[in-house]
């Protein structure tokens, strides 16, 4: 089964630490780029999916009938299975109970809320534009609409950090009873405003810190976590996401979208007026023809996207998807690991333990 990204490339206002393609949004950009959104969509062949994901940007930006149309224009356009996890990001400023009642009519049945913290100065840190109380609202709203799976993005590793502060953040979403939590380290990602510099970034043993009493909460409120930076209540895993990190296959439209079949991967430069005008007169016969390629899916990409989840890496996998085998350095390295705590292994099986996703980067890069 594929799995169908969407990007909406707008937001209100550009964070100082993203790095993710956005633009200001009109009422005319927005309207071009539904239409060559439906012409890039109509371009593909028909294929059977079972996620949907809106991503952004500020997909909440645009509005219950807007989203409404993209999902049916996709029902129309490929097998969408029943029961199917369609997600939509949304920015907590950007809407409330009205407004989340409108996109589960329209079909989105998973919200992932981009609350990045439940303390007031941390906000401001960052330069979100709603408030600790108002991030709160936006669970307890989206929970009224209706809808039963809420994700909540947080961040860890940003400035002035505390290990209580990450602490009193995962207790706070425990407490708003949302089925499932992100929690991705900051990046510091060069281009944008951090890159020049920001002071307060804990040291990489306060990181770290960080992130064990943040999974300590995790783990004592009933949250199971699949992968180094994600925790779900059983069942409420991101079916989607998943996707991502065991090599599958999903489409991708809009700007700087991405996209693979299991073998190759593309990608839409992120320029919405080369996008616009790339699908402005209608749908094209090679729509591949206009993406950049990005190369083969290969054993190396699949032994790193598989280890940051808690399943693992599984060797008969990698021999039978790639016709690889883990060298005997690789294997040599890996028992070390296991030696020292940073990595479990059981019959093809091998995963990193928690204080092993500590280190992953460095042992991904060792490994490969």
């Amino acid at each position: 089964m594929y799995g169908i990204y969407i990007h909406v490339p707008f937001c209100i206002r550009k964070c100082p630490y993203c790095d993710f393609y956005s633009v200001a949004s009109s009422e005319d950009l927005r309207k071009e780029y539904l239409l060559a959104l439906r012409n890039q969509i109509l371009s593909f062949d028909r294929v059977a999916a079972d996620t949907v994901y809106f991503g952004g940007g500020t997909p909440s930006l645009l509005s219950p009938e807007e989203i409404a149309g993209i999902i049916a224009l996709l029902r129309g356009r490929f097998d969408i299975e029943d029961g199917a996890e369609i997600t939509m990001e949304c920015n907590p400023a950007t809407a409330g109970t009205a407004e989340f009642r409108g996109f589960l009519d329209a079909g989105v049945n998973r919200l992932s809320l981009g609350c990045q913290s439940f303390q007031e100065k941390t906000l401001r840190s960052l330069g979100r534009l709603h408030s600790a109380d108002e991030a709160k609202t936006a669970v307890r709203d989206a929970r009224e609409a209706g809808f039963a799976n809420i994700s909540v993005d947080l961040m860890l590793g940003i400035p002035f950090e505390t290990p209580e502060i990450a602490e009193r953040d995962a207790l706070a979403a425990a407490e708003l009873e949302v089925q499932h939590v992100s929690a991705y380290l900051l990046r510091i990602c060069e281009g944008t405003p951090f890159a020049e510099g920001v002071p307060g970034i804990p040291d990489d043993d306060l990181q770290a810190e960080c992130y064990r009493r943040f999974c300590g909460v995790m783990d004592a409120a009933g949250y199971r976590q699949y992968e180094i930076s994600n925790f779900a209540v059983p069942g409420y895993e991101s079916r989607h996401n998943l996707k991502y990190w065991q090599c599958g296959h999903w489409l991708g439209f809009g700007p700087g979208a991405h996209m693979s079949d299991s073998v190759r991967r593309h990608s839409f430069v992120p320029d919405i007026r080369s996008f616009i005008d790339a699908f402005r007169g209608g749908p094209v016969p090679d729509p591949l023809s206009l993406m950049k390629d990005e190369g083969t899916v290969d054993a190396e990409e699949y032994i790193i996207t598989s280890l940051r989840t808690s399943s693992g890496l599984d060797a008969g996998v990698l021999q039978e998807r790639f016709g690889s085998s883990l060298t005997s350095e690789q294997i040599s390295f890996l028992a070390r690991c296991r030696d020292a705590g940073l990595a479990e292994t059981e019959g093809e099986h091998i995963r990193l333990t928690r204080e092993g996703f500590l280190v992953s980067n460095s042992i991904l890069s060792e490994l490969i």
